[in-house]
């Protein structure tokens, strides 16, 4: 007998708060909602800072799925539509719970709603996303922006809300987990 989507679940957000949580130094505070009727599975702020939280859809799966000499992760899943929200504070979080290490694999993706509801698509009136990014080390689809590594995982949440929620492509790929070497820790201001 294998886990219930709800254990799996509450396991997914457990290792997403203790990835929050630890790789942020303690910086960052994890909350879970007692509803979900907004669709957010946790809600994070920088310890002492109130009025500015994150709040997060997480959504794992236990299974990779075979691309040429690597694998991709993979999700599909409806939405209604009267359930959407786009906002810069809120984001998905998409990881491969590996069932032998019983932890996150790298890389995980940590994407905006916006760029998420962009893909969104319609079939037989039904509302529903198809995501699907690799896990490849050289990859360069869409996703690679957003790609994190696990102990990355709370630095880049800090640098989301110290940005309140708004980073550009660039800015994304300059981020930890993308082996650019640089760390972005502020807004580019334009020349007078």
């Amino acid at each position: 007998m294998g886990l219930t989507k709800v254990q799996q679940g509450v396991i997914g957000q457990s290792e997403a708060a203790k990835l929050m949580m630890m790789g942020s130094g303690g910086k960052l505070e994890v909350d879970s909602p007692m509803s979900d009727d907004d669709r957010r599975d946790q809600e994070i702020h920088a310890r002492g800072q109130f009025g500015r939280a994150l709040a997060l859809q997480i959504k794992t799966t236990m299974r990779l799925v075979p691309q040429g000499a690597t694998y991709r992760i993979s999700f599909v899943f409806n939405i209604k539509r009267e359930r959407i929200i786009t906002h810069p504070l809120f984001w998905y979080l998409f990881a491969y719970l590996d069932p032998k290490t019983m932890a996150f694999g790298d890389p995980i993706f940590l994407v905006d709603s916006a760029t998420v509801h962009a893909s969104l698509k319609n079939r037989r009136g039904a509302t529903y996303l198809a995501f699907h990014a690799s896990m490849g080390p050289k990859t360069h689809d869409q996703w690679l922006p957003y790609r994190v590594h696990p102990a990355d995982l709370g630095k880049r949440v800090l640098q989301i809300l110290n940005a309140g929620g708004r980073l550009s492509r660039a800015e994304l790929l300059a981020l930890p987990g993308q082996g650019s070497g640089l760390v972005w820790v502020g807004r580019h201001r334009q020349a007078a």
